[in-house]
């Protein structure tokens, strides 16, 4: 199975190292890291339109929908024809994932959606969750592919995954923002950060992201992010696009997508890790 991988920003170029490089072709819009990987044996696709003609499977993993639409005009969309598979595991809007699908299938080619559940670790180490969403038949063609990544959830339709991730977001989003303003505050009170983090950590509000980012918080380093504030302030834009699709209002995740966009303008903080988000809009001492 000869595979074709677009897109090797942080998340991207952990996952393709869990492919055979002798089995697969990498592509980049920045060509640094793929003269990394072709060091490493990957085969370097010059001409993507070509390298995706060429491919069994086209994976893609790039920042969100614009993006697919600018790596689509490069050569991607092109490329595409009758009996290949393409698996989008790019976090998107679902409603340009249906016409991504539509426009696969007017080609002969099969589409569907493979959004990720985890960060930078579990990329590298293969333990990432896969939410998995098309047509039956074409997800179980998938199957060997995504299982390199991690376990494989069959979800439903393109859309329905791609909302899943949304949602799994919007509540990621509201832990690291209700925690994180919370350390400003008992900075001021004089209550040490390990302190309350001890605490939460033993309580029932703990979960496996609050001892992920304990390390951070206590040290207010944010740099090296394993989930930027830009990108989750991005998914909040997009769950926020779904209420507005089904007529639904969402005044919570409206004041948390708020929250973020406005820490992600802040003096180039967007490129904090969002834990950082707290310290970000309520500077501590």
């Amino acid at each position: 199975m000869r595979i074709a991988f677009i897109g090797l920003g942080q998340m991207g170029r952990r996952m393709v190292r869990r492919l055979n490089p002798q089995d697969t072709g990498v592509w980049n819009r920045s060509r640094d890291i793929v003269a990394v990987l072709e060091g490493e044996g990957y085969q370097p696709i010059t001409d993507l339109e070509e390298g995706v003609r060429s491919a069994d499977v086209i994976v893609t993993m790039v920042r969100d929908h614009h993006a697919i639409r600018a790596v689509g005009e490069a050569g991607l969309f092109a490329g595409l024809g009758p009996q290949t598979l393409w698996v989008d595991m790019t976090t998107g809007s679902p409603a340009a994932a249906e016409s991504f699908h539509g426009l696969a299938a007017s080609q002969g080619a099969r589409f569907i959606v493979a959004p990720v559940l985890g960060t930078l670790g579990p990329a590298a180490s293969g333990q990432l969750t896969v939410l998995a969403g098309g047509a039956p038949q074409d997800v179980d063609a998938a199957q060997p592919l995504l299982q390199r990544f991690g376990t494989v959830r069959n979800v439903g339709t393109v859309r329905q995954a791609l909302v899943l991730k949304l949602m799994v977001n919007t509540l990621l989003a509201a832990y690291m923002d209700a925690v994180s303003e919370c350390l400003p505050v008992a900075d001021r009170e004089g209550i040490e950060r390990a302190e309350l983090l001890s605490i939460l950590v033993e309580s029932s509000v703990a979960a496996p992201v609050l001892k992920g980012k304990r390390t951070r918080w206590e040290s207010h380093n944010y740099q090296e992010p394993d989930f930027p504030i830009q990108l989750l302030a991005k998914d909040l834009n997009l769950m926020m696009a779904v209420a507005k699709e089904q007529r639904l209002d969402m005044p919570g995740a409206g004041a948390l997508r708020d929250v973020f966009e406005m820490a992600s303008r802040i003096d180039g903080k967007g490129s904090w890790d969002m834990a950082g988000v707290g310290d970000a809009v309520v500077p501590p001492m």
